[in-house]
């Protein structure tokens, strides 16, 4: 009778061990297994635009950003990165399917509102992209004595800008056509004369004006500094988190390694492979962050 007991005690044990265990393994879903203290960060981007994101024929993401954050995460072995490409990264950030986002985000103060900003990783410029044989123009001024057409994107910075313009120069009203028309499409409009202008990324223009052949008759021409100012106060570009606790660690150990990429000159080098100067922040950049 006695060895009978012991052994329902021994099998009790053992399953309540196997139990234990199985539990344990499943209530840790925030790292990568049971045993582990990395953390997995699912990282969403919408794959363009090229230079800064690219998505090849293997479903390979990678672009300067990318680059950029996979250097940064090199250097933050607790947590395990996943890059994943979605139609709407800030849409999943909100809803916590995703922990960072990066598709070359410039500072939106109602996105600020938010997400966390990162400190900047590059800095930026404007030029206006004008007809080859087309008078350089001298301001957003210009464009509206000219009676110019520009195309932009509803909603982003350039269209806020624009419609801010129109707002405070009511005899110098701009002509803006909203669009949701790629980058070859818009450039072919200012081709064939449809439109006029826009006012676009120089990398973006360096890179994707030869692809479309349009090198003979596109030219990027300097943006001057007001008027830079003027369209992004805040000409760089971050990573954003949610708004949360989670969000909050994630980018201060992100910063961290931002402020170390530069003093080492990895992020010099970086933005010059792809882009033949260094556009990193300058140090004053990176003593704090927008919000």
């Amino acid at each position: 009778m006695k060895k009978n007991i012991t052994k329902k005690i021994i099998a009790i044990a053992a399953l309540a061990t196997l139990t234990l265990g199985s539990l344990v393994g499943c209530g840790n879903a925030e790292t990568t297994n049971a045993s582990s203290d990395v953390t997995k960060v699912t990282v969403a981007t919408s794959g363009s635009p090229a230079p800064y994101m690219t998505v090849d024929e293997n479903n390979e993401i990678g672009g300067s950003d990318i680059e950029i954050l996979k250097a940064i995460f090199e250097r933050l072995p607790q947590y395990e990165l996943e890059i994943v490409k979605s139609d709407d990264p800030l849409t999943g950030l909100t809803s916590g399917l995703y922990d960072l986002a990066v598709n070359n985000y410039a500072w939106r103060e109602e996105r600020g509102e938010l997400y966390y900003y990162s400190l900047p990783y590059k800095t930026g410029y404007d030029v206006f992209i004008q007809r080859i044989d087309d008078e350089p123009l001298t301001g957003l001024q210009d464009i509206a004595d000219r009676g110019y057409r520009i195309e932009v994107g509803a909603g982003n910075n350039k269209a806020l800008a624009l419609e801010k313009w129109n707002e405070e120069n009511p005899d110098h009203q701009i002509n803006i056509i909203y669009t949701e028309s790629n980058f070859q499409i818009k450039f072919q409009n200012i081709v064939d004369g449809k439109t006029d202008v826009a006012i676009d990324d120089g990398p973006i223009l360096d890179t994707l004006i030869g692809q479309f052949g349009l090198e003979n008759d596109l030219v990027g021409n300097t943006i001057d500094a007001e008027t830079q100012e003027f369209i992004s106060p805040h000409n760089s570009t971050y990573f954003l988190f949610p708004k949360d606790e989670g969000g909050a660690a994630l980018r201060e150990d992100v910063n961290a390694v931002i402020k170390e990429l530069k003093e080492d000159g990895t992020l010099a080098e970086i933005l010059i492979k792809y882009f033949g100067t260094d556009t990193s922040p300058v140090a004053e950049d990176l003593e704090t962050t927008l919000n």
